[in-house]
């Protein structure tokens, strides 16, 4: 545990990690596919930051996210990401791989930006990939401040397009309102209540009760966390459609993840 002096340095080492790392384009993209249970094929991947320390060990997301933010600097991070998604994308669509899309993680702080819908519209087709090829996430934390404003800018994106993804469903913010009041195309279970579900009967009970409830209203429900056999048994029983998680694929360089995906036969 950091004492109070100890964390504002280590704040300030990531930082400049950060800062860094924008300037010199030293971030890293992995990519992790998603399993489609009913196809049983890899149909789509989630783009995931990877910062590097001097050492070049990996610093947590869970660690320098907030540091972006508070720092104003995850918007930039944000748009690098994106454009890095897109045209990811358009090299695997033109070597003819079978895939449906690639999502990204959105922050809040991208969302309230004055010019937000119309700057992530535009690395999107500054990149020449179809809209909706992208899904962008965003957890319900998102909410918690300026909800009419974030709801108005993801329902501008969504109209041009975009699909959305409800991202972590299951922490600390969830709400079946904003399910069903905003354009989200698909759910993404949280790992918590997946791993909880193996173990707890009146989790597993409520998780299979919300993931029949998301695919009658027509949303595609994805399992996040997926490990173990039991994870795998688990998620197949209440009907998920989609698996991410170690099981089936860790986070990897594009190169590798392209080897999931099959190719479009002519």
């Amino acid at each position: 545990m950091y004492g109070t002096e100890a964390c504002g340095a280590r704040r300030a080492q990531v930082e400049r990690l950060l800062r860094r790392a924008l300037r010199e384009n030293l971030f890293e993209i992995y990519y992790q596919p998603l399993y489609d249970i009913q196809s049983e094929k890899f149909t789509e991947a989630e783009a995931l930051l990877r910062l590097r320390d001097a050492q070049g060990r990996f610093v947590s997301p869970d660690e320098f996210i907030p540091v972006a933010e508070q720092a104003g600097l995850i918007c930039d991070i944000g748009s690098l990401v994106l454009g890095s998604a897109c045209r990811s994308m358009g090299r695997l669509l033109a070597a003819g791989a079978d895939i449906e899309s690639v999502s990204v993680n959105l922050s809040a702080l991208q969302l309230r930006g004055p010019e937000s819908p119309e700057q992530l519209l535009g690395v999107i087709r500054r990149s020449g990939v179809p809209p909706e090829r992208i899904v962008l996430e965003v957890t319900e934390s998102t909410f918690v401040r300026d909800y009419s404003l974030i709801a108005d800018r993801i329902r501008k994106i969504s109209g041009a397009g975009v699909r959305f993804a409800l991202d972590d469903f299951g922490t600390g913010y969830s709400s079946i309102a904003h399910v069903t009041d905003l354009p989200f195309d698909s759910v993404k279970i949280d790992k918590s209540l997946i791993w909880n579900s193996v173990t707890n009967r009146r989790c597993k009970i409520m998780t299979c009760d919300l993931t029949r409830m998301f695919k009658e209203i027509n949303l595609c429900v994805t399992a996040e966390g997926v490990e173990t056999p039991e994870h795998d048994a688990f998620v197949r029983l209440c009907g998920c459609d989609k698996i991410q998680g170690f099981r089936y694929a860790r986070p990897m360089p594009i190169g590798r993840a392209a080897g999931f995906f099959s190719r479009v036969r002519a």
